[in-house]
């Protein structure tokens, strides 16, 4: 896991320092934002948890050949899992576990049309915050509705994965999905955060729109 990490920072960080050098190629800007379907790959853990958050922030298209590209991005990027009690006896509501990133996918862009792509690279992410979002009823009486900082020390400070999607380029929007895979665990070893989360690791579902400068 310590190699698969050094090869995807490498990976990034090395893209990074290559764009400029073929930025005399057709390059695009534009901004970028969506939803995000987020979780936790926990025990226990399922679909029906999959809490609804965003992302928004920049890319950067620039083209290698007609049919490859590298993209980076600069990404905000609101994650976690939800919690439901609909099935608990003594609460009724849920929790919004949220974890809020600052993204850094490259992407290899393979044009599979002439408004058809696919995208596939690594990506770094550093934690900014976390909090949790409680919103449940207590014994059909007592209401709950409470938004909590928690200590971002308990978490790793940063996380990775690799990132795969499709992308529709209808001129002058573009439409797409992505599908990030972490491969970090979000939690530290021996903080009260592990205790709770084990080694969980971020998974998240984005559907996005795009428009150039």
């Amino acid at each position: 896991m310590k190699r698969m990490k050094r090869l995807i920072i490498l990976s990034s960080v090395l893209c990074l320092l290559v764009s400029p050098a073929i930025m005399a190629q057709e390059s695009v800007t534009g901004i970028k934002g969506g939803l995000n379907l987020s979780s936790l790959t926990t025990d226990g853990n399922d679909d029906k948890n999959l809490k609804l958050g965003f992302h928004a922030g920049l890319y950067n298209k620039i083209a290698i050949s007609e049919s490859f590209a590298i993209q980076p991005e600069l990404l905000y990027s609101v994650k976690g899992m939800k919690l439901d009690y609909d099935n608990s006896t003594m609460a009724d509501g849920e929790t919004k576990f949220n974890l809020n990133y600052i993204d850094l996918p490259v992407k290899l862009v393979f044009n599979l049309s002439e408004d058809f792509e696919f995208q596939a690279g690594p990506y770094i992410s550093y934690l900014v915050n976390a909090n949790l979002d409680t919103n449940a009823e207590v014994l059909d009486y007592f209401q709950i509705d409470s938004e909590d900082e928690v200590d971002r020390k308990n978490f790793n400070t940063l996380d990775y994965g690799l990132s795969f999607g499709l992308g529709f380029d209808l001129q002058s929007v573009l439409i797409g999905f992505n599908y990030n895979l972490g491969l970090n665990q979000v939690a530290k070893d021996d903080e009260p955060s592990y205790d709770l989360l084990g080694d969980a690791k971020n998974s998240v579902i984005q559907v996005y729109a795009a428009l150039r400068f």
